[in-house]
């Protein structure tokens, strides 16, 4: 039983918003200038190198394909009930309520209710419906992938990186040989569809969490007795904000000196600062330091365990006030902006508490001598737990499971 990792949950809200922040930056008129100038999207790679973690930290040991079925359903169970409301109250909102006439064919709706949409290079199908679930459907992705890529992690990792690397260059090999356009102008193909939204274009980033995890659970002792332990925490912030600051600025400058092409730095840009971000997460997951304390505050635990609501209701809510913006129009923009946060978290407060607990509850409750033979799987295969290790305690934290993004 692995130790809690409160930190983390906590990250996992600082990152939802700024998908938040990017989103709803154009329609309030605030934070313009915040959106403009960082790449927010960055919050997108967070969440998988952070699932690639969690996932290793947790499932370290798993093997076995009834364990591996039952994993991936444990998987579906987390995401799919959450993704298939907002996509339903989406629809129903904009077909029926608004009367926008907003009616998508019987292709896209299937692609959206298996999760598949994000393998179909055109925008009315990844971004149809509630738009930010394309990232759902590449999050599925890997959990498919997980239990053939933790087998014999430990000693074959650089060849699962090297299988990582080589789906990336598969993306590019794509682009150089079609050339798309690198923008949306309307449903077309670009290159964004095959470096930004094609799930094995972003395999690397949970791979290089998945990295992360192994690490802590190999070299946790040793990194411990480290004399930089004290400000791990620290360290991981540091490292994580500069990266998400140069990296895309870095990629900007050397663009501008056609050192580089625009789909590498639309790349780099986006995904460029996983493997900093997969560091940060490795450290943060063995400090101890007063970040790791003050990122532990429990009302910041709590909005890091709704925050993959807060991630699939923002969006409905912000495009479904643009369509009346006369509503709000003598009320200042901050206090729009304020409102509008305060409604997303009780609006994904309810989510969470009676759609995305309970579903999961549901849909798990036929297997829950899976759930033991499962657990008793991993403690048989696992090293036991000694009270000089820092990463074993009592019970597992729950939000540790929930790695879907965010």
């Amino acid at each position: 039983m692995k130790k809690q990792l409160p930190a983390l949950t906590s990250l996992r809200f600082f990152a939802a918003a700024m998908i938040v922040v990017q989103h709803a930056a154009g329609h309030f008129g605030v934070f313009k200038d915040l959106a403009k100038n960082y790449a927010l999207d960055q919050g997108v790679s967070f969440f998988f190198v952070l699932s690639g973690f969690i996932l290793t930290y947790t499932h370290g040991n798993l093997s076995g394909v009834k364990n591996s079925i039952y994993f991936l359903w444990a998987r579906i169970a987390r995401i799919w009930p959450s993704h298939a409301t907002t996509m339903i109250t989406f629809y129903i909102l904009w077909a029926y309520v608004f009367s926008t006439g907003y009616s998508p064919d019987i292709s896209t709706t299937l692609s959206n209710l298996t999760l598949t949409q994000s393998w179909i290079p055109y925008p009315s199908y990844f971004f149809s419906y509630n738009g930010v679930s394309w990232s759902l459907s590449t999050e599925l992705f890997f959990y498919a992938m997980f239990p053939l890529l933790i087998i014999n992690i430990r000693k074959n990792w650089p060849l699962k990186l090297l299988f990582s690397v080589s789906l990336l260059g598969l993306s590019f090999l794509i682009i150089s040989i079609t050339r798309p356009p690198a923008v949306i102008t309307g449903d077309i193909i670009t290159s964004a569809s095959w470096l930004y939204i094609w799930p094995p274009a972003r395999l690397l980033e949970f791979v290089f969490g998945m990295l992360a995890g192994l690490v802590v659970m190999q070299k946790s002792d040793s990194l411990l007795d480290s004399r930089w332990s004290a400000i791990y925490g620290f360290m991981a912030l540091t490292i994580m904000i500069c990266a998400g600051i140069l990296v895309p600025n870095l990629s900007s400058w050397m663009l501008s000196h056609q050192w580089i092409s625009l789909p590498l730095a639309g790349w780099l840009n986006a995904s460029g600062a996983a493997p900093f971000f997969a560091l940060g997460i490795l450290l943060l997951a063995i400090s101890k330091d007063f970040i790791t304390r003050a990122l532990s505050f429990k009302p910041l635990v709590w909005l890091g365990e709704i925050s993959f609501s807060i991630y699939l209701t923002h969006q409905i809510i912000q495009k479904t006030l643009s369509l009346h913006p006369q509503w709000f129009a003598s009320i200042d923009q901050s206090v729009q902006m304020l409102g509008y946060c305060i409604f997303v978290i009780i609006v994904s407060f309810l989510l969470w508490r009676f759609i995305e607990k309970p579903a999961q509850k549901l849909m798990l409750s036929p297997f829950k001598n899976n759930t033991k033979t499962l657990v008793n799987a991993l403690q048989a295969k696992s090293p036991p737990p000694t009270t000089s290790s820092p990463h074993y305690s009592a019970r597992v934290n729950p939000a540790c499971e929930s790695t879907a993004p965010p």
